[in-house]
């Protein structure tokens, strides 16, 4: 008959324990918030982004510098106003085309990593300045639902968002000067 010293028990059940913990943390935590509820303390924290292809009316894109015409990262402004008409300059980055596997995106994007509160619409209006050209509001409107942005409106106007295959990753929006 086999014999199991009683160490070798206690550290086979302790593992087992341990296992078993780890797995119904893993399986009983909600990683996404698909249906609107909390999140667990493990979830990625996501927030909404702006990402804004400036083109001209040829379709060029305006924010390549090898395009004739672009704006610079230094010649563009995006900034909010607080209650007084203070202007606060928003963090933007202009990233360049990319591709997932086999999908191809070819425009540079203006890219603002993190959109303010859902809950109050003020803070959701930035302007936008490119170059010596006129001032641009942008509203944004942002999912409740989920993070991510809804639609986009400029000078009081809907913005066209890409309907392609990338807006399976993103919402990317135009604007056509």
């Amino acid at each position: 008959m086999i014999e199991i010293s009683t160490s070798k028990t206690n550290t086979m059940k302790k593992f087992v324990l341990v296992s078993l913990i780890l797995f119904l943390a893993n399986v009983g935590c909600k990683k996404m918030n698909a249906d609107g509820g909390r999140l667990c303390g493990y979830s990625p924290i996501a927030a909404p982004a702006l990402n804004l292809v400036i083109k001209d009316s040829a379709g060029k894109d305006l924010l390549d510098e090898k395009t004739a015409g672009a704006y610079s990262k230094d010649k563009i402004r995006l900034f909010r106003k607080d209650a007084a008409g203070k202007t606060i300059p928003v963090v933007f980055y202009v990233s360049p085309p990319f591709s997932y596997g086999d999908e191809k995106f070819s425009f540079d994007l203006l890219y603002v990593p993190v959109i303010t509160d859902v809950q109050n619409p003020a803070e959701n209006r930035m302007f936008l300045k490119l170059g010596d050209s006129d001032l641009y509001e942008l509203n944004l409107k942002v999912s409740k639902a989920k993070p991510e942005l809804e639609n986009l409106i400029i000078d009081q106007k809907e913005a066209d968002k890409d309907e392609g295959s990338v807006m399976k990753y993103l919402s990317i929006f135009y604007l056509t000067e």
